[in-house]
């Protein structure tokens, strides 16, 4: 009978999957890396000078490489746009240490092996690349046996006594029958792997500092007693031996103070401290009074030690570190966004019940208005502060939504909207703003009108830049407060049954005037407009501060609480403002005092 083996076994199964998947790292890899060759600069000069090499690559950055021993002069290292990265020096180091060996155990463990000082040969090879290092440390240590096992504490005298003692006289072991043997050291062999330090103290000491882990082979003492047996053959007594499991994981610190006599050799102290475990064979340890059996066991101990001594390093295959300077490209030219004039009507009145909406139209000043979006805010005159409605739009005109409405009862109702401009998510340019309202329901004759809260219209304009206190002289810093608006008592009809006829109110653009000295010029555009019950000047939260100290104009009027015209100019002067102390506003005199 002839059997048939399938020629696809698991190993051929497994090599095919192998040789699919290492072919398709190799051309994903193969992919990438001509990926990264499209995107990664190339080399456009290379120049070495007096050991600088300077490299211009296509991007426009140059990268000036300085060998050990060479340095750039300190109007270059001092060019604020250039970036300074040091590459370390490295080289292999093999250093060998030798020494006593001391162990050092659980406290009662130390009975069970008896050992005593040995000694060690540590042999290691790091990779270091600066202080930083890597390497493998293979080594050799033992411990001899004391002739404590013989004592009374030993293992060997407990059994003879248990042994003596179920025995008649004339059988019982004699000291001078019992055999002694030590066959063999304790002995450790080690092949570890780990990082290193090479710590620079001074010019000529070095600290080396190795940390270690991996495979101990550890083989226990053998030692024993046997006493002459029936038919003269040999009875053991207690007997130690190694284990068959002799491979056990361990760690290793070593610590060298080396100082360095010659160029690549340094000389100096070792100190080592272990950490292992070590399997055992014990035989005789069932000898009890009521039964004696020779049975062999296996136990597991901890082992340690400290081990002192001599090191002697050599370093070799050096590779000199060297200073790379990049002169980063220069920076882009910063993005400026202009601030948009608004086209819409400025102040319109719409009569009450009317549902006209202001058209928003706004032109933009920036030579580049293909790459700005307006941020459109709309907001009720309440003091609130808080937009009823806002979009972001690249169009130079709005329409609001049917859910926004803006007729409010019957009382007047005022709005007014910011457009700012944005370019790319890096700048925001100062609010050009613009209001509007409606009129309140004229009132019926004979329903007596309701004393109703003064209102008070109230405009910003201009925002030039102040170089300099009022009148020029930087020592004139006038401290007055914000004088508060003289209140004007309402009007009184002649008629109690007529209703004033309203009048339009044509908003007037103030002509531009020239500043006093230190303001460069004064701009009487409208940058604000707003209605309040206070009359006194306090900057709006919802007005963007300018970027520096300006002089801007502030005008008050009072509105008639029927129509809601204005009805005359309650106040009108200018006012100075720091942006960083928007709280502290001041008012310019005409003409300051002396």
């Amino acid at each position: 009978m002839t059997q048939i083996f399938s020629g696809n076994s698991l190993l051929q199964k497994t090599t095919k999957r192998l040789t699919m998947g290492l072919l398709t790292c190799l051309s994903i890899g193969h992919l990438a890396s001509a990926q990264d060759l499209k995107t990664k600069p190339t080399i456009v000069s290379s120049l070495t000078d007096n050991g600088i090499t300077t490299t211009t690559y296509s991007n426009g950055q140059v990268v000036k490489t300085v060998a050990d021993g060479y340095y750039l002069d300190s109007a270059f290292y001092k060019n604020s746009n250039v970036l300074r990265s040091t590459k370390p020096k490295s080289y292999w180091k093999l250093t060998d240490r030798v020494g006593v060996a001391i162990p050092f155990c659980k406290e009662g463990e130390d009975k069970s092996l008896f050992l005593k000082p040995g000694a060690y040969n540590t042999l290691s090879i790091n990779r270091f690349w600066g202080i930083l290092g890597l390497g493998l440390m293979g080594g050799y240590q033992n411990f001899g046996v004391s002739d404590d096992y013989k004592g009374a504490d030993g293992q060997i005298a407990k059994n003879i006594n248990i042994i003596n003692a179920t025995r008649p006289l004339s059988e019982r072991i004699a000291p001078s029958s019992v055999k002694y043997d030590t066959q063999g050291n304790y002995e450790d062999f080690y092949l570890l792997i780990g990082p290193a330090l090479a710590l620079p103290v001074s010019k000529k000491i070095n600290v080396d500092v190795d940390l270690k882990g991996g495979l101990f082979n550890s083989s226990a003492p053998r030692f024993g007693a046997v006493t002459t047996g029936a038919l003269g053959a040999d009875a053991i007594i207690f007997r130690t031996s190694p284990s068959a499991s002799k491979n056990q994981l361990g760690g290793l610190l070593s610590v060298d103070i080396l100082y360095n006599f010659a160029k690549n050799w340094a000389v100096g102290l070792n100190g080592q401290g272990f950490l292992t475990s070590t399997p055992y064979t014990v035989d005789g340890g069932d000898v009890t009074p009521s039964s004696i059996k020779v049975l062999t066991r296996e136990y597991t101990r901890t082992h340690g030690g400290c081990n002192f001594g001599l090191a002697l390093s050599h370093t070799f295959g050096e590779k000199t570190g060297n200073t790379i300077y990049s002169l980063l490209p220069p920076p882009p030219a910063p993005v400026v966004c202009a601030i948009p004039t608004l086209q819409g009507e400025n102040g319109m009145m719409y009569d009450n019940g009317s549902t006209t909406i202001p058209s928003f139209r706004w032109k933009s000043t920036s030579a580049t208005p293909e790459n700005e979006e307006y941020i459109f805010k709309l907001y009720k005159a309440d003091g609130s502060g808080t937009p009823i409605y806002q979009q972001t739009t690249k169009n130079a005109n709005l329409s609001l939504p049917a859910n926004v409405s803006l007729v409010n009862g019957d009382d007047c109702s005022f709005y007014y909207y910011t457009v700012q401009s944005s370019v790319e998510g890096k700048c925001l340019s100062e609010a050009s703003a613009a209001s509007f309202g409606y009129r309140a329901k004229p009132v019926v004759q004979n329903i007596v009108a309701k004393p109703v809260e003064d209102q008070y219209m109230f405009k910003i304009f201009g925002g030039s830049t102040a170089t300099k206190y009022f009148g020029g002289s930087s020592a004139y810093k006038p401290r007055r407060k914000a004088r508060k608006a003289t209140t004007v008592a309402p009007a009184k009809p002649a008629d109690a049954v007529a209703v004033a006829k309203p009048k339009r109110l044509v908003p007037r653009r103030k002509k531009s005037v020239s500043g006093a000295t230190g303001v460069k010029t004064y701009s009487s555009t409208v940058n604000y407009e707003n209605v309040a019950t206070d009359p006194n000047i306090k900057w709006p939260k919802d007005l963007p501060l300018p970027k520096n100290p300006a002089v801007y104009e502030y005008e008050v009027q009072r509105l008639n609480a029927g129509d809601c015209k204005p009805t005359g100019t309650v106040a009108k002067y200018k006012f100075y403002i720091d942006p960083k102390k928007p709280e502290d506003i001041r008012i310019i005199p005409d003409k300051p005092k002396k």
